[in-house]
């Protein structure tokens, strides 16, 4: 087998690759990933209630957590889940499924410090999603704020940043 990748895109695909994406393709992602962290939330729940089992069967209660202790648990894991996925391959469970990725102007994932800010943003106003609708270059308030553009990529990896020169330890082999 040579060493040729071969890249496979759904029907049609192809043609969008590398496109910033719209407002109901972002939908489509963030209604994936409001359910993966209400999932997430869910499991912490219950290993709180486990360990609070664990430690006393006798006088074990449901936790009962106030709403708004409950809001800002969801924000925490919300905002990690977003800066984590963000900052290492630049897509979410949500957009691995509808085909995206966040990029920063260069064509890379953005880094830690502008995914914490954008998922900060995208979390204390979400209906900044909306505006790429209305966009000309399909572009969120939070993609204007922080230099970023959601596009389409059904790659399976982060292309490796170019460079012309020859690697170090080439002749090492």
């Amino acid at each position: 087998m040579s060493g040729t990748r071969v890249t496979v895109f759904p029907e049609g695909a192809a043609a969008r690759q590398g496109t910033r994406a719209g407002a109901v393709s972002r939908l489509g992602a963030m209604a994936i990933d409001l359910v993966y962290s209400a999932a997430l939330l869910a499991a912490a729940y219950l290993g709180v209630a486990s360990f609070r089992f664990l430690r006393n069967a006798r006088t074990f209660a449901w936790p009962q957590p106030a709403f708004d202790e409950i809001l800002l648990a969801g924000a925490v894991v919300v905002v990690l889940m977003l800066t984590i996925a963000w900052s290492s391959t630049g897509r979410t469970s949500g957009m691995k499924v509808m085909g995206l990725r966040v990029v920063d102007p260069a064509g890379r994932p953005p880094g830690p410090f502008r995914s914490l800010l954008r998922a900060v943003a995208c979390v204390a106003f979400p209906l900044g999603l909306f505006w790429s609708a209305f966009s000309r270059r399909n572009a969120s308030v939070q993609d204007l704020l922080f230099g970023t553009s959601v596009i389409y990529d059904w790659r399976m990896h982060v292309p490796a940043a170019r460079t012309d020169e020859p690697a170090a330890d080439a002749g090492a082999a």
